[in-house]
């Protein structure tokens, strides 16, 4: 039943987010987990090219998913969206991006990481 769920929640980002596609069909069709962090992934991308309206929208979309998410989107969310942000970002992007994280994200993040993204020496 959870791969079910994954499956339409992964098929629902990828009708909003068309761009998504190409990054996430370079995973096989049953790595959701890999999947779902290609998304995170294209946030960090807007974050670093400063694109506010992309990254807006794709935190928006998982922001308001995890307010009525299952327990197993949330995990998703959770784990394989929220934990990577950031990871791939200047400190530029990181500047540029926390401010943008809905405050859920951001605290499902605080959880995890301790605290706000570091900038990167």
């Amino acid at each position: 039943m959870s791969k079910i769920v994954i499956r339409r929640f992964l098929k629902d980002i990828t009708q909003h987010f068309p761009e998504a596609v190409p990054l996430m069909e370079q995973h096989e069709k049953w790595a959701y987990t890999f999947r779902f962090e290609t998304f995170s992934e294209l946030t960090n991308q807007a974050f670093n090219l400063g694109d506010i309206d992309k990254a807006i929208s794709y935190l928006n979309y998982m922001s308001k998913k995890f307010e009525s998410a299952s327990n197993i989107e949330a995990e998703y969310i959770d784990v394989y969206y929220v934990e990577h942000l950031f990871f791939s970002c200047t400190a530029e992007a990181i500047d540029f991006g926390w401010p943008l994280v809905p405050k859920n994200l951001q605290q499902l993040y605080i959880n995890f990481h301790g605290g706000a993204p570091n900038k990167k020496l």
